[in-house]
């Protein structure tokens, strides 16, 4: 800066009215003014948070150590399900859950209000998957030709299951012809 063609050290004061001529900051100071009774609270309310930050970092440390301790003591039960849990991970995939499930609704509650949800049809399903795991290992040795059919067929087990797979079918028809 000079003054008077002589070369002057720039002051402080000098910055501050520099930048008092930008209407930016201005407009910035205006604003401030305007809510200074917010902001008088706000810095009140801050100084006593931050004048008892000891004390309140000392209570949220011991909260969190009940909950470890309780949590391991098995004070709260399935905690211990939950350590290896990615909880963001599990929330994306829920909220991906939800949202097929929100379209699948209408298939949903078909299903539910039909006999599939019965006992005696859930016993059935989980009896078809023990025999297709058990038949998955049979499988490698099928019967050879129409003799080793028929042959297969005088097996009690066999016949169960096709007498089993017939009765299934002949309902199945009837459903479907209607």
């Amino acid at each position: 800066m000079t003054a008077n063609g002589q070369a002057v050290a720039v002051t402080p004061a000098d910055t501050v009215r520099d930048r008092l001529d930008d209407p930016q900051v201005a407009a910035a100071l205006n604003t401030l003014l305007d809510h200074a009774d917010v902001l008088a609270v706000l810095v009140s309310g801050l100084d006593g948070f931050v004048r008892r930050g000891d004390t309140i970092t000392s209570t949220l440390s011991s909260a969190v150590s009940e909950f470890r301790g309780a949590s391991s003591a098995g004070a709260i039960p399935g905690a211990e399900a939950f350590k290896g849990v990615d909880l963001q991970t599990l929330a994306a995939s829920l909220a991906t859950l939800s949202a097929s499930v929100a379209g699948a609704t209408p298939a949903l509650n078909t299903l539910l209000t039909s006999k599939l949800t019965d006992p005696q049809a859930a016993q059935v399903l989980a009896s078809l998957g023990d025999a297709l795991i058990d038949g998955k290992a049979g499988a490698a040795n099928p019967p050879k030709g129409l003799y080793g059919l028929y042959k297969a067929t005088k097996d009690p087990d066999v016949s169960r299951g096709l007498g089993f797979l017939l009765a299934v079918a002949k309902s199945f028809g009837r459903r479907v012809g209607q």
